[in-house]
């Protein structure tokens, strides 16, 4: 990979990890899931006191949700890079709050890939993969004025999860990044489902997610799938919960059919499986 690539992705990674926060009504989010991949929720008694221009997070980004004129709850996303032990927060003179992270063991999964170009791919292919990793941050780093009432998803499709959220990853004995989704194997042109209703915001096709979709599902809630043997929707569509996105393939970089789903909040990838177990 060339220095501007390198230097893309350093920027936008930096992008990612920059504090933002976002007031919204009413809207549920999994609790006590306090690990690299989960999220912090926090329920307060503001007293009626607009608490986000003041409220310190560990320069970490955080959705305040009002349920109604006194209470809050604070949802603050954990990076998976996340080194620290705890996560304070608060807001000064007001109340402060400490949370312990809890460790996680994520395994090793090392992978062979025959098509060298999907490994290490030629200089040519350079700009295409730079603007569509430019796209897809950008994608995950999206906060619409979508009202998003619960979290609360079913699995996109039934399947055999073959890769767990966080594995620490080797393609052809070369450590690669860690794995941010949850890879679900199945049979091709198994259909795969919404699991929340939103908006789709990237209907396309990319060098190493091959048929790729991306939904906003409101709040700085997005999810992606990849590698489908077709897509069903267009960037655009509203679509509903349970609604047909595609099916699954071996499009782009992969070793056999399977959904890489992703989901992300204020561009923080989170692990899947805290929203259908919550």
């Amino acid at each position: 990979m060339n220095k501007f690539i390198i230097v893309l992705l350093f920027l936008a990674s930096a992008c990612a990890n920059l504090p933002s926060s976002k007031t919204v009504a009413n809207c549920v989010f999994p609790s006590e899931e306090v690990f690299p991949g989960g999220v912090i929720n926090y329920e307060f008694d503001s007293n009626g006191i607009n608490i986000e221009d003041s409220l310190y997070s560990d320069n970490l980004d955080f959705i305040v949700c009002e349920s109604n004129k006194n209470i809050v709850n604070i949802i603050i996303p954990i990076p998976l890079s996340f080194e620290k032990k705890e996560v304070n927060f608060g807001v000064p003179g007001l109340f402060s709050a400490s949370f312990p992270i809890k460790e996680r063991y994520y395994r090793e999964s090392r992978i062979e890939i025959k098509n060298k170009d999907l490994v290490n791919p030629p200089s040519s292919f350079n700009e295409r993969i730079s603007k569509e990793y430019a796209l897809g941050i950008k994608a995950k780093q999206t906060v619409s004025d979508r009202k998003l009432r619960n979290t609360k998803m079913e699995m996109p499709l039934e399947g055999i999860i073959s890769s767990e959220f966080g594995v620490r990853r080797f393609i052809n004995n070369q450590p690669r990044n860690r794995h941010v989704g949850l890879d679900i194997a199945a049979d091709e042109g198994t259909p795969v489902i919404a699991p929340l209703k939103g908006e789709v915001i990237i209907s396309d096709e990319f060098f190493y997610k091959g048929n790729v979709v991306y939904i906003d599902h409101g709040n700085g809630l997005v999810s992606s799938y990849s590698h489908l043997s077709e897509r069903k929707v267009s960037t655009g569509d509203n679509v509903s919960k349970g609604q047909v996105l595609g099916y699954v393939g071996s499009t782009g970089r992969v070793t056999g059919p399977h959904l890489h789903w992703e989901i992300s909040l204020l561009g923080i990838s989170l692990d899947p499986e805290i929203f259908v177990n919550q």
